[in-house]
């Protein structure tokens, strides 16, 4: 599979400083059997070259809801490798799916954003991305989509909730072409320096999927070196720059999720 697909998509990022929530649909997106077909053929040609891969159940935008107070996104499931289809063949006419990431930029005590470079094993091999992942059902048991951040701070770097001193209530929503990818963003500042993160991330980690960590001065310069990296996934892409260039974002609800 081709990392083009997370560091060179076309992709929007809008702010969002309303509640987010977060519930699970009884329907499965349902396949037809040419679908199921192709997929299945074409996900035994990805675990040929990559034995690591693992079909699991992957949460997916069933609608979206924009209410006074908030918004609701409703999810169904489907597979992971109906999810990467998708992403590998976007001009293929197949049933969408959207599945949904949460993630944060960390920023360590001593003023360093904290960036994760992704395992060989992972199916975007040196991609650098902020700490995050798909959703998993053991996180919605609230609808607070900040449970997948924290739970994936945890097994990806060691970081425990004790450790952050704060989550920004504003988030970022990311959205990929075609809606085939809709992420959760957060920003969080922990209590660890860039040396103390480190050490727990090499002592405890238990995800795998990272295989380093990428620390970036919270600088102008050094922010502009990173945006040179030509595999920095796309979403920080259009955050950094828009920070740089001191642009703003648009809200959330100005995106048409149909």
């Amino acid at each position: 599979m081709s990392s083009q697909y997370v560091c060179g998509n076309n992709t929007k990022v809008f702010v969002c400083n309303d509640q987010v929530s977060l519930g699970l649909s009884e329907t499965e997106i349902s396949l037809s059997e040419a679908e199921i077909s192709t997929i299945r053929k074409y996900w035994k040609e990805a675990v040929d070259q990559n034995p690591n891969l693992f079909d699991g159940v992957v949460l997916s935008v069933k609608s979206v809801e924009k209410l006074s107070h908030g918004i609701k996104i409703e999810l169904e499931k489907t597979r992971y490798s109906h999810m990467t289809y998708v992403m590998n063949h976007k001009n293929e006419n197949i049933t969408k799916c959207r599945a949904v990431a949460v993630g944060g930029s960390i920023i360590t005590m001593d003023g360093y954003y904290v960036f994760g470079k992704m395992s060989h094993r992972t199916s975007f091999p040196d991609v650098i991305q902020c700490i995050g992942g798909g959703l998993s059902e053991e996180d919605i048991f609230d609808g607070d989509p900040v449970h997948t951040f924290l739970r994936e701070c945890k097994e990806e770097v060691g970081l425990t909730s004790e450790d952050i001193v704060s989550i920004d209530h504003k988030k970022y929503f990311y959205i990929r072409e075609n809606q085939s990818t809709v992420g959760i963003g957060y920003r969080a500042k922990t209590r660890l320096t860039k040396e103390a993160l480190l050490q727990r991330f090499e002592e405890t980690a238990t995800d795998g999927e990272i295989e380093s960590l990428v620390f970036v001065k919270e600088t102008y310069e050094a922010m502009s070196d990173l945006l040179m990296q030509p595999l920095l996934v796309d979403y920080a892409k259009v955050i950094i720059e828009k920070h740089l260039l001191d642009q703003s974002f648009g809200d959330i609800r100005e995106f048409d999720f149909e």
